[in-house]
């Protein structure tokens, strides 16, 4: 009997001690403040990684740090949005950097974005990023998206994986009819 309390003794300490690290990685969900600037030299080369569509930044635990996007597709199976322009799909690597004194090139601009892509060997302000897909709705100028973070930095390590939600609204130039600025919301759970 003594030998059978030790050894379910031993297995209950067996789990329990399982269980410490998962503990000890867990980080709470973010939440963010997101201020973005469209770049309007983008329309001159269209969607690709190499050049960012919204430059700005993002507030996290009153710390602010630089966010970029960089659309690289419709995120639907379908190239061209619905008739009737009612709505707009889109597919993005979105990207967060703790800048430090650094900062983003000028915008608009088509120059100065490789060092900031988060491709094979990002730079070392990246900190986190990932892909999402979203739509906007031209109608009410709301937008949302959700991905996944596929980097997280040393520190960060504990979110690589975790859902992204971003949301918001697109304030359009009245006059050209272009995208200007989109204030919004980012969770990560």
């Amino acid at each position: 009997m003594k030998g059978r309390a030790s050894s379910l003794l031993l297995l209950a300490l067996t789990f329990t001690m399982a269980l410490v690290p998962a503990v000890l990685v867990k980080a709470e969900p973010l939440r963010g403040t997101m201020a973005l600037e469209f770049n309007l030299a983008w329309f001159e080369v269209g969607p690709q990684e190499g050049v960012p569509d919204w430059v700005g930044t993002i507030e996290i635990n009153d710390v602010t740090y630089g966010m970029l996007f960089f659309a690289i597709g419709s995120g639907k199976p379908f190239t061209a949005d619905p008739p009737g322009g009612s709505v707009h799909f889109f597919e993005e690597i979105w990207a967060i950097y703790d800048m430090g004194d650094k900062v983003f090139p000028e915008i608009p601009t088509l120059d100065g974005w490789e060092y900031w892509l988060p491709d094979d060997n990002p730079p070392d302000e990246l900190i986190l990023c990932g892909h999402d897909v979203g739509i906007t709705n031209r109608i009410n100028s709301k937008y949302h998206m959700n991905g996944n973070v596929e980097y997280a930095a040393e520190g960060w390590e504990a979110y690589l994986g975790r859902n992204v939600h971003m949301s918001g609204e697109i304030i359009w130039d009245e006059i050209t009819g272009f995208p200007l600025y989109a204030p919004g919301t980012f969770r990560m759970n």
